[in-house]
């Protein structure tokens, strides 16, 4: 949920100091550890997660369900209990491949693109807010 600019996107560290108090929350990226940490560095939103799994951490990358499956193991839950958030067709092909609902929260690059097979698709943090509340 980080932009080209290396800023957060507006509004997600509400909806994440929000969440955090409710559910665990794990991340699931696609990007190398040192890169990860390099966009990351000078935000304040991994205190948020239990844990983060990189690239290195499994073999097959996104779309294979299999980050997001080490994700349900390392929760210790099926997936029947959680929910993704993705941006991107890869990971939410990579989510609904492991069983796991998937919000898509659309961005600039991603509007045109019709997102078949996810649960829900907003197109702001507001929105994305509003259906988390619902969903609780």
């Amino acid at each position: 949920l980080v932009g080209e600019s290396n800023l957060a996107i507006a509004g997600i560290k509400e909806v994440l100091v929000e969440m955090a108090n409710r559910l665990p929350m794990g991340i699931v990226t696609s990007a190398r550890r040192e890169h990860f940490d390099l966009i990351h560095s000078k935000l304040d939103l991994l205190r948020h997660f239990r844990f983060v799994l990189t690239e290195e951490m499994y073999s097959k990358s996104k779309p294979s369900p299999e980050p997001y499956e080490l994700g349900l193991k390392t929760f210790g839950v099926s997936a029947a209990d959680c929910l993704v958030i993705e941006d991107s067709p890869r990971g939410m092909q990579a989510a609904v491949a492991a069983g796991i609902r998937c919000i898509i929260l659309r961005n600039r690059m991603t509007a045109g693109y019709s997102f078949d097979g996810a649960y829900r698709i907003v197109d702001s943090v507001e929105e994305l807010s509003n259906v988390l509340e619902m969903l609780l």
